[in-house]
């Protein structure tokens, strides 16, 4: 499922993509009993990359983005994103920009051509 580090870790974000994280996310949930009390901060539970916190400069161990990829929604390079509805965007600078899956709005999905478009105008590619 974890892909290591390089030019091949590149997937677009596509709609089953976003199935697949759904799936996950609902397995998840079931496997995980019912707590009345929910620690949010667990300081045992896993965190986010550092490297790969939106904003910063994707690592060189991942190799240069291929042409087609740039300004492209991407399945999340980051482990600890997995089972979360995200996807990032890389743009020429190879800076990571992380956007929600979910639908903005309540109308704009991922994949409406309206929000693809207003992503691109964002990371100035």
């Amino acid at each position: 499922l974890l892909v290591p580090p390089g030019p091949e870790s590149f997937r677009y974000f596509t709609r089953d993509s976003l199935a697949a994280i759904e799936k996950r996310s609902a397995e998840e949930k079931a496997k995980k009993p019912k707590q009345e009390h929910t620690d949010d901060d667990d300081e045992n539970g896993p965190k986010p990359n550092s490297d790969l916190e939106a904003g910063k400069t994707l690592p060189f161990i991942y190799g240069d983005i291929p042409p087609g990829m740039v300004s492209e929604p991407l399945e999340d390079l980051d482990p600890y994103y997995i089972n979360q509805k995200t996807f990032i965007v890389l743009n020429k600078g190879k800076a990571i920009f992380r956007f929600s899956a979910t639908s903005a709005l309540y109308i704009l999905t991922p994949f409406n051509p309206i929000r693809k478009i207003a992503i691109k105008i964002l990371v100035h590619s």
